[in-house]
């Protein structure tokens, strides 16, 4: 008798790669399916499990690096340097931080976090200093040195990283600056990422290979062949219900390559910044025009900086102290 195993889509960053491929059931026999990973703004969560708003996640994604200096600083030292601060927000000097202004400020803040981390990552990896990461650095950091050539599974997902890899390496030379490397973690930030990931995605689960994804396609086989009549496991009815509403955009049935591409490789970075951004003005736009002036973002400092210490620290360079 054939062994059937309950499948469900997953899908997994290996390295922050996308790849789609079955799992087994959890452990308990419960059908769940797995969150794709997320960028975030803030190591912070903006809020906790009861729902109470946490500020250090707006401080940290308006801040970025300046936050824990900010902490050190007085309520009055950290007011006035706020007002520096927002001089380089508002770019038209008009006194008012707008949607955008801010948007701008807060994706800036989110990129350096972001490359920060790849510098970091490179670091790590670079294992003969040179300040790249070639292929061998990465293999080896993120398989190891027990690569077996007869596990068939881990084969695969060497020969797609190592796909992933060379079309990261804009200038084909081998191995990956912090720039390319940024690619290779964040493909949605480079259309030739994009598009082998969509194909990669196709090859797993176009049955019919029609090149599209019908919603069977899309939802894996998650029923047991050998059981009767089975009820809908609940992340079935979510996906169906986000499948329907919001991935298939012209509501055909299928996701096509446009839709398909922007279901695994979102840009979350523009969703996450709008995000933060409308709560900002929502939290502190006091005479509701939809933008912030310098006044109103003195008023709710505390949203921003939050600073409550007494000693001063290093926010600005000296001379615009």
């Amino acid at each position: 008798m054939r062994m059937w195993i309950n499948r469900k889509v997953v899908f997994v960053f290996c390295a922050c790669v996308f790849y789609v491929f079955a799992l087994p059931a959890d452990a308990d026999g419960k059908n769940e399916r797995a969150k794709p990973h997320e960028d975030k703004l803030s190591d912070e969560e903006h809020f906790n499990p009861d729902g109470e708003h946490n500020a250090e996640f707006d401080r940290e994604a308006f801040l970025g690096d300046r936050k824990d200096e900010f902490d050190h600083l007085s309520p009055e030292e950290a007011q006035r340097r706020l007002k520096i601060l927002l001089k380089q927000v508002d770019t038209d000097a008009d006194g008012h931080l707008t949607s955008e202004e801010l948007k701008a400020w807060v994706k800036g803040v989110f990129k350096k976090k972001m490359v920060e981390g790849m510098e970091s990552d490179i670091k790590e990896k670079d294992k003969d200093g040179d300040g790249f990461i070639n292929w061998d650095e990465f293999l080896k950091d993120s398989y190891g040195d027990d690569v077996s050539a007869e596990d068939e599974e881990m084969k695969r997902m060497i020969d797609r990283d190592r796909k992933h890899y060379d079309v990261a390496d804009a200038d084909k030379d081998g191995k990956l600056t912090a720039t390319e490397f940024g690619s290779f973690l964040h493909p949605e930030s480079n259309p030739e990422m994009q598009a082998l990931n969509a194909q990669e995605t196709l090859e797993d689960m176009d049955k019919n290979k029609d090149g599209k994804l019908d919603l069977e396609e899309f939802l894996g086989e998650w029923k047991d062949p050998d059981s009767g009549n089975q009820d809908e496991p609940d992340w079935v009815k979510e996906e169906t219900e986000r499948f329907k509403n919001e991935l298939d955009k012209s509501g055909d049935g299928v996701l096509d390559t446009a839709e398909l591409t922007a279901w695994i490789t979102p840009d979350t970075d523009t969703t996450l910044v709008e995000e933060e951004v409308k709560h900002l003005i929502d939290e502190s736009d006091d005479d509701k025009d939809g933008k912030l002036s310098v006044e109103e973002i003195i008023a709710h400092h505390d949203i921003f900086t939050g600073s409550e210490a007494t000693d001063y620290g290093q926010a600005l360079p000296k001379e615009e102290l």
